[in-house]
């Protein structure tokens, strides 16, 4: 008798299992699925950045090609050249037909912009091979630590000294002509009217506000400023609306953070059919994705860890996530059984941890935001992804080591081209490839937010000259003081650049590229941390966001800049300006041979 109860209890909770089962199979995810973009827009749309960066590798190969027939021009990289050659080709072609230039920028801006956005998960290889590097000791990285503090809080403090005194040399004079002239202006214009002369004030001050505007517009291509107008259709079924951009660029896989709860909230104080005005909808902005759920479901209430795991990723998940997932999960299932001699090896370890890392990366930008800025997303994905090959190689009999070295195998699209060095590449190597066309891609970026003067060109040049001088020269001079190794003060010539810049410094220099990378994001996340409090310390206003800007892009490269996008947008753009100028004046410093030796010589070589 008890086994008989035991047995329909059995069946009582199977019943129940496959009930849910069938339902989340066979109502929830067809609704899904239904609620997915297009596939013919993504396919266009995944094509035309593709075709981006195709073209974008084609250039790069060109200029290299150029530069190996150029003497002495062979160290200089290649997709810095190729950044400064593209910027002088639009002002060039600004100067002739300004018109033309500017809607061609604004062609290609979604493509540029999606290559800038997804820039931060390019750096992932050259963390990841930390792990060939030998151990370091204790007593190193106490002084590493010593010399990263003290030359961030130095060098911030004396660039705001710097910018204010260039601004004091260059501007008073002009400003104080200009104060003459308006004062004759009021002068003469004291019979007018006073309406009239309060709607010209009126006016001035639109015009003023119009083009800060379309200044704060045209800074560092970013997520904050990008929504998009949307808008919610009447479904005859009930629906939980979680985004709405099918417009979004295959960018919004890397930078996006969804609030599904304060979506639910939104939708369970509306009515189920009602369709949202304009006003409300300029206010809605998502990922292209949306979640169907009817609300009289008979679902049960409690279900165990799988199917909410399930229907967390339906909900945080996008098309570029699920094609990303669907083509992992195929590439794992026939690489662990597969052999290690099998030809198809390489390909399918190279697509496992090429998706791999996207995915993980992914993951990581959805952490809540103060969260990443301790514990930034190219860190965290660097680990996970560390994990991953250890994983999978050790599956396959092999340790984490190999697993690195064929996922950054050296492989680069120039050596395929010229058959210098021909094989099968890693996941890091696609990756390393695509952060040359991030690279000139900042051409656009600078166009973008260039300045208005030669005054405002000449307090950026002239900031960031003794920046530069002091970073790569005097900084391994003083980590070589305090008793660093030769290898450890030679990565400080690369700290305040942008990690992709200041992997090509690295190289050029001869320094060890992931501890070069751990240094520059380190140096990236202190600026939003204690960047305010050196500003204040230094005593810069709030409405300084010339000194803000180039103070943070010169110090805090691309992570400061992405910091001022949402906190100070008109600083921003000075900062995109600062931290590509100064990444372009350090490549510049570092390809020639009798300066970059002297940095050497001063790191101890």
């Amino acid at each position: 008798m008890p086994s008989n109860i035991y047995l329909r209890k059995l069946n009582r909770e199977a019943d129940q299992i496959s009930g849910a089962t069938r339902r989340f199979f066979g109502q929830q995810v067809p609704d899904y699925v239904k609620t997915l973009p297009s596939i013919k827009k993504d396919a266009i749309r995944w094509g035309c950045n593709i075709l981006y960066f195709g073209i974008g590798l084609m250039y790069n190969w060109a200029v290299s090609a150029v530069l190996q027939q150029m003497p002495n021009m062979h160290r200089f990289p290649s997709n810095v050249a190729g950044m400064i050659v593209l910027f002088f080709l639009l002002m060039c072609s600004h100067t002739a037909c300004p018109k033309f230039t500017d809607k061609l920028v604004l062609f290609i801006d979604p493509y540029s912009s999606f290559a800038l956005r997804s820039m931060n998960i390019m750096f992932v290889p050259a963390v990841v091979e930390i792990v060939n590097n030998p151990p370091t000791t204790g007593d190193e990285v106490g002084r590493m630590i010593c010399v990263f503090l003290v030359a961030y809080v130095i060098g911030f403090v004396l660039c705001t000294f710097i910018v204010r005194g260039l601004r004091l040399v260059l501007f008073t004079p002009f400003s104080i002509k200009h104060k003459k002239k308006d004062l004759d202006v009021d002068v003469g214009d004291l019979a007018a009217p006073m309406e009239l002369s309060s709607y010209t004030e009126k006016t001035k001050m639109h015009r003023n506000r119009t083009l800060d505007e379309e200044d704060v517009e045209i800074g560092m291509p970013g997520s904050a400023y990008l929504n998009r107008v949307s808008s919610v259709v009447t479904f005859d079924t009930p629906i939980r609306p979680l985004s709405d951009d099918d417009a979004a660029s295959c960018a919004s896989t890397l930078n996006h953070s969804p609030s599904s709860a304060s979506l639910r909230a939104d939708h369970m104080g509306s009515s189920s059919n009602a369709v949202v005005g304009d006003g409300i909808a300029e206010c809605c902005s998502g990922n292209s994705n949306a979640f169907y759920e009817p609300i009289n479901s008979t679902r049960p209430k409690k279900h165990g860890p799988l199917h909410s795991f399930a229907l967390w990723c339906m909900q945080q998940s996008t098309f570029d996530d699920l094609t990303l997932f669907i083509i992992f999960s195929l590439c794992a299932f026939i690489f662990l059984p597969l052999p290690e001699d099998n030809p198809a090896m390489p390909f399918f370890r190279l697509f496992l941890y090429f998706t791999m890392t996207l995915l993980l990366y992914s993951a990581s930008r959805r952490l809540p935001a103060r969260l990443r800025i301790i514990i930034h997303p190219i860190i965290l994905t660097s680990a996970c992804t560390m994990a991953g090959i250890a994983y999978f190689e050790r599956v396959k009999g092999f340790d984490i080591k190999h697993g690195v070295n064929l996922y950054k195998t050296g492989i680069t699209f120039i050596s395929l081209v010229e058959k210098t060095n021909v094989g099968w590449p890693g996941g890091g190597d696609i990756l390393g490839a695509a952060m040359d066309v991030s690279i000139i891609s900042l051409a656009f970026n600078v166009y973008k937010s260039r300045p208005g003067s030669l005054r405002e060109w000449l307090i950026i040049v002239l900031s960031i000259a003794p920046m530069a001088f002091l970073i790569m020269f005097v900084t391994p001079l003083f980590a070589r003081g305090i008793g660093c190794t030769p290898a450890d003060s030679l990565v400080w010539a690369s700290r305040s650049v942008t990690t992709a810049i200041g992997i090509v410094i690295g190289k050029v220099l001869g320094a060890d590229e992931s501890v070069v990378t751990c240094i520059i994001v380190f140096t990236g996340i202190m600026g939003p941390l204690f960047g305010p409090y050196l500003l204040k310390l230094a005593r810069v206003r709030d409405d300084d966001h010339v000194t803000i800007g180039i103070s943070m892009g010169c110090c805090s490269h691309g992570v400061g800049t992405a910091y001022l996008i949402s906190k100070n947008p008109i600083a921003s753009g000075t900062a995109s300006i600062a931290f590509a100028i100064f990444g372009t004046l350090g490549v510049i410093v570092a390809s020639i041979p009798v300066l970059s030796d002297t940095i050497r010589h001063l790191s101890g070589f």
